[in-house]
């Protein structure tokens, strides 16, 4: 029975694999918004992928309330010339205490080619937002609709230099009436480690 359980798993941590990561941003925007008041902003994250196209991970951002905490897990993979990507992720503020920012979502997007969209549910009071997307050589185009919040769209080009991934990007967003919020646009960098 002892050689059984090592075998299984033996045969579970070879078909796993993990990896991390780094990113540098002059400014962390999500949907078009900013996170961290304009300001630069470092985040990493860690992933523990299946071969059977299962994944969980977490990642880590500072922004203008201290950090935010992501949790997530799903199942990707392609049927055909379609590949999917199903699962739920948790937005944690854990610096504000009793936080009404925390929610959640659960999320499908499939690709063809180069075309993309994502459907994204929020959870409880969250609401929802679709986003559709092209990649053209190096180059990246999205749009977005972020229920009762407002629309955006990024324009990005990415390359690499020495061991960094780079991505130079514009994003415009327009915000709705009943949000509250204002309209904002800016170009950025982010820095990755390859």
């Amino acid at each position: 029975i002892v050689s059984i359980s090592l075998v299984l798993v033996s045969g579970i941590a070879s078909a796993a694999s993990i990896s991390a990561n780094a990113t540098l941003q002059t400014d962390y925007t999500w949907r078009g918004m900013s996170q961290n008041g304009e300001d630069a902003s470092v985040n990493g994250g860690l992933d523990l992928e299946y071969d059977s196209g299962f994944y969980v991970g977490t990642w880590l951002a500072a922004v203008g309330s201290g950090a935010e905490v992501d949790y997530y897990g799903g199942y990707a993979g392609e049927m055909g010339d379609i590949g999917f990507d199903i699962g739920y992720v948790k937005f944690d503020y854990p610096a504000v205490a009793n936080s009404a920012d925390d929610f959640e979502e659960t999320y499908l997007g499939l690709s063809y080619g180069d075309f993309g969209v994502t459907f994204a549910q929020g959870a409880s009071s969250a609401t929802d937002n679709v986003e559709v997307s092209y990649a053209f050589g190096d180059f990246g185009f999205s749009y977005g609709e972020y229920e009762d919040t407002g629309d955006y769209y990024y324009l990005t080009y990415g390359f690499e230099f020495m061991d960094f991934a780079m991505t130079v990007g514009y994003t415009d967003f327009s915000a709705d009436a009943v949000s509250g919020k204002e309209d904002e646009d800016t170009f950025f960098l982010d820095i990755g480690i390859l």
